[in-house]
């Protein structure tokens, strides 16, 4: 079945991925060092890890593509690898996902410029930027996440660009806070309404949230989310929050409890399920025997 027969198959609850930084770093990733350098450096570990998802359930996995557009890639000196990287993470999900009717999504994240004043970046900007490696990922995705954005704009961004090369689904994904008095805020002020209000106006096909917040507080907004729009919802928490030990970022929420969460955002109608920052194969494996067992 295609992505877009999952999303109207109402009894079917989508399993996605888990985390793929924080796996890499299992691996001695050098700090500071991009991930998605693997995929052309040791492209073994990075199959790895992705098969890992595949086999502990997962019924689409994301490309290790997360930092991998061109303005990313430039402010690291990298701009010249921008079709080496992104075509070597092509290859290297489709050397191992399982012929069984498992999807390849194309993984698009923030380019890490900001607008005036903090940055110089601007709407065309951000589109060439996406562009550019929407090129190259689309010849060999089922669909798209655009993750772990904090500006609205820069979501807009990037749904054009990728509108305007390919014509397959889109997960659209903010990041959000919890303030204190005014309920989900991105980092740049946007609030969980006037996303929704925009990526509905955008027409993408899921709306989506991951990443800064544990699986407890992923809740509280699931559930604002999913009762403000009439689109699939897509959740994808953190495992907890991060703590440093020893020089070391880890996540201390147990599988048990972070599958318990999803149970609960399941119930309350998201279509697409993972996990984000400091989840792993593990974690995938319980939520895939949670759904099987529904």
């Amino acid at each position: 079945m295609s992505f877009t027969q999952w999303l109207s198959d109402k009894s079917k609850i989508i399993l996605f991925d888990g985390a793929m930084g924080t796996q890499l770093m299992q691996y001695d990733l050098e700090p500071g060092k991009a991930p998605d350098l693997l995929n052309i450096e040791n492209p073994e570990i990075v199959k790895k890890v992705l098969a890992s998802y595949y086999n502990s359930g997962a019924d689409m996995v994301q490309t290790c593509t997360f930092s991998s557009n061109f303005i990313n890639l430039k402010n690291q000196n990298l701009d010249n690898l921008l079709q080496e990287i992104n075509s070597a993470a092509l290859s290297n999900i489709k050397a191992i996902k399982p012929s069984n009717g498992k999807l390849i999504v194309g993984d698009v994240g923030p380019s890490g410029e900001f607008r005036p004043p903090v940055g110089n970046a601007t709407g065309d900007k951000w589109n060439q930027g996406f562009r550019k490696q929407v090129e190259i990922l689309d010849k060999g995705v089922d669909l798209w996440h655009i993750e772990t954005m904090s500006d609205l704009q820069e979501m807009s961004a990037a749904i054009d660009a990728i509108k305007n090369v390919s014509e397959k689904p889109i997960i659209s994904s903010m990041t959000y806070r919890k303030t204190k008095t005014r309920g989900f805020y991105t980092i740049m002020g946007d609030s969980l309404e006037s996303c929704i209000t925009k990526l509905e106006e955008k027409n993408v096909d899921v709306i989506g949230a991951n990443c800064t917040l544990g699986s407890d507080q992923m809740i509280d907004l699931a559930k604002e989310l999913i009762e403000l729009t009439d689109k699939p919802v897509s959740v994808k928490p953190n495992a907890g929050q991060p703590r440093l030990e020893g020089g070391n970022t880890v996540y201390n929420q147990t599988p048990n409890e972070f599958v318990n969460d999803i149970e609960q955002m399941i119930d309350l109608g998201a279509k697409i399920v993972g996990g984000c920052c400091g989840t792993t194969p593990t974690h995938i494996r319980k939520i895939r025997t949670l759904i099987d067992n529904r």
